[in-house]
């Protein structure tokens, strides 16, 4: 199946297709469940409802007709619905069509997390703040779903390693785990890169952020 066929199974859709969250969620593996006969749905799940996590959801819901939210969690209910009211203003009937997420969806506290995961999702998408990635991470791949999960992926070393047993578990399993790593892929910027080390503008000797 092309990335530009009209009518994406989604099954197809879970083998090929890729899913924006802020930046590329690559292409789906098959996870090796059963799916419901019929079933052309993808239902996404949000863990982090701030700025990012907002973003990403609508990211989210523009990346394919099949796409639905069906379960928002942050440790705050009122960022819950705060996020939910902006995506739904700013995407308007997208919004309507795609975001079915009830009160009873709807996951505040420490442990929502978990809650979401075991909801019913397919795909869970972590915007949290990074400290809780390893562990929201390894509870996602242990109940068996596909991940985008925003970058930095951890905070030290234990959680580096954390995630790294938590990839080669995803791996064994046949699940798709992708982190927010879009500026490693963009052209210009890797340009850029080979331009530095090439010694084109000579030794860098101070780096200031913007």
């Amino acid at each position: 199946m092309s990335f530009d066929s009209p009518n994406p199974s989604r099954r197809e859709f879970l083998k090929t297709s890729s899913l924006a969250a802020g930046a590329l969620m690559g292409g789906l593996a098959m996870s090796g469940r059963v799916f419901a006969a019929g079933d052309e749905t993808l239902k996404v799940g949000l863990v982090g409802c701030g700025g990012r996590g907002s973003g990403a959801l609508k990211n989210a819901l523009l990346a394919d007709k099949n796409i639905k939210v069906t379960a928002m969690a942050d440790l705050f209910p009122d960022k819950i619905d705060r996020s939910f009211k902006l995506v739904e203003q700013e995407l308007k009937e997208a919004a309507k069509e795609k975001m079915d997420v009830p009160a009873e969806r709807r996951f505040a506290g420490f442990d929502a997390y978990q809650k979401l995961i075991d909801s019913g999702v397919d795909v869970v998408i972590l915007a949290t703040p990074t400290h809780f990635r390893p562990q929201h991470l390894k509870a996602v791949v242990a109940a068996k779903k596909h991940v985008f999960c925003e970058k930095p992926i951890a905070v030290d070393a234990p959680g580096v390693r954390s995630v790294m047993e938590t990839v080669e578990e995803a791996r064994k399993l046949g699940l798709s785990l992708v982190s927010g790593l879009c500026y490693r892929y963009d052209l210009a910027k890797r340009a850029t890169y080979d331009r530095i080390f090439d010694g084109a503008i000579g030794d860098i000797i101070k780096m200031k952020r913007f």
